[in-house]
């Protein structure tokens, strides 16, 4: 059996971390599975990809027992997984069916968007380990949420439900809880796979790079991504796509 099983849903390739007796917690195994996967789906034909749970957990955060020899290993290597998420050439959507706890919560931060049933639980409880959010939530939630409300989750380390979540602007959308959490997820993504992707990394990319740079220095660089998006053939394809009335073929460069 996979740890991380991979199918199609319209135009996304959906990964659903397989391990629901321990919660899908993140093992070694796991991040091998998802480094490959994250590989294939790269450049395959699918226009976004939707990252999910079997069960009742999302992801319960790391597997504990193989919490053991250095911790830094782990630590850059999860890093290098974020990092990766963040710049991956494609929208990824967490679709949150369930708990979504300490490292689990801070892969969902490293997804473009986020999808929560209401009765999910989102949090950061390392505090009540006596330990910190290691997998970049330090980082990924103060840029979300702000860094009065990250505080609050990490010092407490007490979970939101969805609504929660929604209100803070920690998920972009809620869905009932009997509800495909992952069919919701696809339905959310519908809105970015029917658009080009270039045009789109070059927004995340302005976004993301920009928002780390003094202003002038920002428009600098959006001026310079105008150049590299405005010589695609995509931008052709829009162009003269709107001109003729009919719907663009995008080809994705």
């Amino acid at each position: 059996m996979s740890v991380v099983d991979i199918e199609r849903r319209a135009d996304c390739a959906v990964l659903t971390l397989n391990r629901p007796q321990v919660l899908n917690t993140i093992s070694n195994d796991v991040l091998d599975a998802l480094e490959q996967h994250l590989a294939a789906i790269a450049g395959d034909d699918s226009r976004a990809l939707i990252l999910t749970g079997t069960g009742r957990a999302f992801c319960a955060g790391t597997d504990l027992n193989e919490w053991h020899g250095d911790p830094q290993e782990r630590l850059l290597r999860v890093h290098a997984l974020v990092e990766r998420m963040l710049e991956f050439p494609k929208p990824v959507v967490a679709a949150l069916n369930g708990l979504a706890l300490g490292g689990g919560l801070e892969l969902a931060l490293a997804c473009t968007f986020r999808v929560a049933r209401r009765g999910a639980k989102l949090g950061l409880p390392e505090i009540k380990l006596g330990l910190l959010p290691a997998y970049a939530g330090t980082q990924l939630l103060p840029r979300l949420i702000g860094e009065n409300r990250a505080l609050e989750m990490m010092l407490s380390g007490d979970p939101v439900d969805g609504d929660a979540a929604l209100a803070m602007g920690l998920v972009n959308r809620v869905c009932a809880d009997e509800a495909d959490v992952v069919d919701a997820a696809v339905e959310f993504a519908a809105r970015f796979t029917r658009h080009s992707l270039v045009p789109q990394r070059a927004i995340r990319r302005a976004i993301s790079e920009g928002m780390r740079l003094p202003l002038d220095e920002a428009l600098r660089h959006e001026r310079e991504l105008v150049r590299e998006v405005s010589a695609s053939a995509d931008t052709l394809e829009g162009v003269q796509a709107f001109l003729e009335k009919r719907a663009p073929r995008w080809r994705d460069m």
